[in-house]
């Protein structure tokens, strides 16, 4: 059972600010004082992860007009739309509206890394953000940015794997980028050759079940991607695997569901892939309705069928 803190929506590498240790949320702990220890700003998390996105979104601005300058503030808002872009619907609006956010998310933490080098939560941050970005170019065929995206997050990644290269996050970044490398189409894969670049697949997917095994929270995030991965992929036995253990972790989790759901389906486990899928639709999540009329269609075709 979901922690009733969090009824609703884990996201994958959403969870990657909580799991930053003391020490890093520390290395510039004097000039985020007052962030952190505004209340608005946890009001605004739980808010996230609860999925109630008006009233997260409400306090955000609030916080960006008295906080300008915090990069932590600019990433939650950044995040907003990747959410409902990546997991609910894949609409070309979020996803502009994802790009042009955390586009201005990633001006500021920039900024902010120029006058405090040591804050390695901005660090993380940015390789977190270009990661993200790189994944929505690519969904969107905007292959150019995709590519940019990927090889400036990883760069962010080396400076992380360079601390401790068994940081789960740096894994994580290193999952990412090795897929994106690995998998991209022939048509432009000039541009990484050029550029020295080259991914593998295998060695991604390897890295982020290693991350998956953390005992963190990004191990939450890598099932997520890895999920969704495998089920783009077609590996329907390993989506399986890796969104069953996420339904065990947060069984009301409508996002986890659907895709637990989508991987039964796949497998012809059509009587359990029902189940969920109607426990997708009798939850019916009032920020997430794209992802309940989907799954109410899959439901009428397996009862049908």
């Amino acid at each position: 059972m979901a922690n009733a803190r969090f009824p609703a929506l884990s996201l994958f590498l959403i969870l990657f600010m909580l799991s930053l240790c003391a020490e890093s949320m520390a290395s510039d702990r004097n000039s985020n004082e007052a962030l952190f220890t505004d209340e608005r700003l946890h009001s605004a998390i739980l808010a996230f992860y609860a999925s109630d996105w008006h009233t997260a979104q409400d306090l955000i601005n609030e916080l960006k007009d008295d906080h300008p300058g915090q990069p932590t503030v600019y990433f939650y808002d950044s995040m907003i739309p990747f959410w409902a872009y990546f997991f609910a619907g894949s609409q070309p609006e979020d996803a502009r509206n994802f790009l042009q956010r955390s586009e201005r998310a990633i001006d500021i933490s920039e900024r902010h890394l120029r006058t405090a080098r040591n804050d390695t939560s901005t660090v993380l941050l940015l390789s977190g953000l270009h990661g993200y970005r790189s994944l929505v170019a690519a969904s969107e065929r905007e292959f150019r940015t995709a590519i940019r995206s990927a090889m400036t997050g990883f760069g962010y990644t080396r400076q992380l794997l360079a601390l401790n290269s068994n940081d789960p996050n740096a894994q994580m970044g290193r999952g990412v980028f090795n897929y994106m490398m690995g998998t991209i189409p022939s048509e432009v894969r000039w541009v990484t050759s050029f550029a020295g670049l080259s991914g593998d697949r295998e060695a991604g997917f390897a890295q982020l079940e290693e991350a998956a095994q953390a005992d963190s929270y990004v191990s939450i995030d890598a099932l997520m991607i890895l999920t969704f991965l495998y089920l783009r992929d077609g590996e329907y036995a390993e989506a399986k695997r890796t969104s069953a253990r996420l339904v065990e972790l947060h069984s009301e989790n409508v996002i986890f569901l659907y895709h637990h759901a989508q991987s039964l389906q796949q497998l012809g486990e059509h009587e359990q892939a029902a189940a969920y899928f109607q426990k997708v639709v009798a939850l019916d999540h009032e920020k997430l309705k794209q992802l309940t009329q989907s799954a109410s269609k899959q439901l009428a075709l397996l009862t049908e069928g």
